[in-house]
């Protein structure tokens, strides 16, 4: 099989339109149809600046807070300014651990990461919905009596309310000691977001993945039962830490927030 005839990943799309290297042209073309498609705004803007908050937030919990330990569940491809590279930019001793459900994504993630054989980072297959085993996986690279930055960006709208979404992150945050914290990114709901799931599809043919996607009330809630949200809350994402002089927030597309477990 060719690179050209590779049937395109949305991992690899996405590392695509975040302007990264880990993809080949069947991900490039697929990436490029769903922008195309995309019904509202600019699809790789948005991605682009979603990745901006992420960093936001690491530099947040690594800088301001001083964890040294992060678990990002949902992570994707470890590329282009992603966890790993913003926290040890800071401090090259930060212990990061991403936590993905594809298992093509996952051996493409170690292979890149043992590009970086210095860095304290690994990638471990897991499913939001099992708690139980992320802890588990993550317990023999983080030291869970110690505070955690927990990352749920780009995992909780693949999650139902059948399947108790808030239960799940008071399951993770319950394994944490007091001072870790919770930082949050979750996709909101939009007046056409049957076309945008039809453009994500165009990134990934076959792929059956249901996106849910929240109001800002719903989004609070998976969040507020056990942990402290620091300001501003919970924001639409072009309003999280937004600079003074940056352009009026549209339509939201992401909920952001940062929490701390007392």
């Amino acid at each position: 099989m060719t690179e050209h005839d590779e049937t395109p990943s949305l991992a690899r799309a996405m590392d695509y339109l975040l302007g990264g290297r880990a993809n080949n042209p069947a991900d490039r073309e697929a990436a490029e149809r769903a922008c195309a498609a995309w019904p509202a705004g600019d699809l790789k803007q948005e991605l682009r600046s979603a990745r901006e908050a992420l960093g936001h937030m690491v530099r947040q919990l690594v800088g301001e807070a001083g964890v040294r330990q992060l678990l990002h569940i949902g992570a994707g491809l470890p590329t282009m300014h992603n966890t790993h590279h913003v926290a040890q930019q800071m401090d090259p001793d930060t212990r990061v651990v991403y936590v993905g459900r594809d298992p093509g994504v996952v051996e493409h993630a170690r292979q890149l990461l043992r590009q970086e054989p210095r860095s304290p980072t690994v990638y471990v297959r897991g499913e939001v919905d099992d708690p139980d085993r992320i802890l588990r996986d993550a317990s023999a690279i983080l030291d869970l009596t110690r505070p955690v930055g927990v990352l749920l960006f780009g995992a909780l709208h693949f999650v139902d309310s059948r399947q108790d979404p808030a239960g799940l992150v008071n399951s993770l945050v319950d394994a944490m000691p007091s001072g870790s914290w919770v930082a949050f990114g979750h996709l909101a709901t939009h007046d056409r977001e049957d076309l945008m799931d039809a453009a994500l599809e165009r990134m990934a043919p076959g792929w059956q993945e249901r996106v849910v996607r929240r109001s800002r009330a719903e989004a609070t809630a998976l969040l507020e039962e056990t942990l402290e949200l620091v300001p501003p809350g919970v924001v639409a994402l072009p309003e999280w830490r937004a600079e003074p002089t940056a352009d009026p927030p549209g339509a939201a597309a992401m909920w952001c927030a940062v929490a701390r477990k007392p």
